[in-house]
């Protein structure tokens, strides 16, 4: 009894309504997967995709293995971690001992032997301190550092590190500009935020030409800005920059580039206070740390 054209919209409707459901159906898992997915690579070992486990098509099966898969990657790292932090910490007893020894060692040794025993003494300190730097960088990644926090001028900090980096700038011939201020309060540890910020300008200092700049800014947050007129780094290294142990081959060698834990120190304890730290290449060459910190709000 109806007309020709309410059968065919109808029609048509109902075929819109049932290929909007087929197609939400489909494509709600494969966003969820592709999130996960993103999440996972950014190094979140947190990322699962939201797929049910009532669901046994294909895309119920893929989403399940990867939840899978990343529950055994998440555990592989996290047995890496924890592997490397007792090693470093069952090496300090044996470390310790060696260098009593060595010091006792020195109080009886003839002249000719004292060389020996300096070297020996030095490449023990230096070892303790690597360990002491895989111990910090596995506390700050395990979220188990202790953080001291209290309220404290940023500018004070800035001025302790400055004083020494700039030393150490002249030794090398190097010019380190600063420009800016930072007279605002931070709830920060002060002894981390300027293990971190010594690190960057020591990296900077390591790898620059002639200058090393570094700016301070702040308003809804605090921005400082470390840039050095080196070579700089390929930019598909850059986000590897920051990893334990990692040096680019041919600048940042054993010899030049020292054991490759001071970025991941710095890394990591500015976001254990909330910031982020982001390496960048400028233009004209250089490379460039830039640190955000959350200022106290009043």
């Amino acid at each position: 009894l109806m007309p020709k054209w309410i059968k065919i919209s109808i029609a048509i409707i109902a075929s819109l309504i049932l290929s909007f459901l087929f197609s939400r159906n489909l494509i709600a898992p494969i966003n969820s997967l592709k999130k996960a997915a993103i999440k996972l690579s950014a190094g979140d070992l947190t990322a699962r995709a939201a797929i049910s486990v009532n669901r046994k098509d294909e895309l119920g099966i893929l989403g399940r293995d990867f939840n899978r898969m990343a529950d055994q990657l998440a555990q592989l790292i996290s047995a890496q971690k924890r592997l490397l932090a007792d090693i470093s910490h069952e090496l300090r007893s044996p470390l310790t001992r060696l260098k009593m020894a060595t010091g006792l060692a020195q109080m009886q040794a003839s002249e000719a032997s004292q060389s020996y025993l300096l070297r020996i003494e030095k490449e023990a300190n230096q070892l303790d301190k690597m360990i002491a730097d895989v111990l910090q960088v596995s506390r700050l990644e395990a979220n188990s550092q202790a953080l001291s926090l209290h309220k404290q001028s940023l500018q004070d900090i800035v001025e302790h590190v400055l004083n020494d980096a700039t030393f150490e700038a002249k030794q090398h011939n190097k010019q380190l500009q600063v420009s800016g201020s930072a007279a605002v309060t931070l709830n920060c540890d002060e002894a981390l935020i300027a293990s971190a910020l010594e690190n960057l300008l020591r990296n900077a200092i390591k790898y620059a030409q002639h200058t090393i700049s570094l700016t301070l800014k702040h308003g809804d947050a605090i921005y400082i800005e470390i840039c050095d007129d080196g070579p700089g780094v390929p930019n598909n290294q850059l986000s590897k920059l920051c990893e334990p142990f990692f040096r680019q081959s041919d600048a940042r060698d054993r010899v030049s580039g020292g054991t490759g834990l001071g970025l991941a120190i710095a890394k990591n304890a500015i976001i254990a206070h909330g910031g982020s730290l982001v390496l960048s290449n400028k233009p004209q060459g250089g490379l460039c740390a830039m640190v955000t910190l959350p200022i106290i709000k009043e």
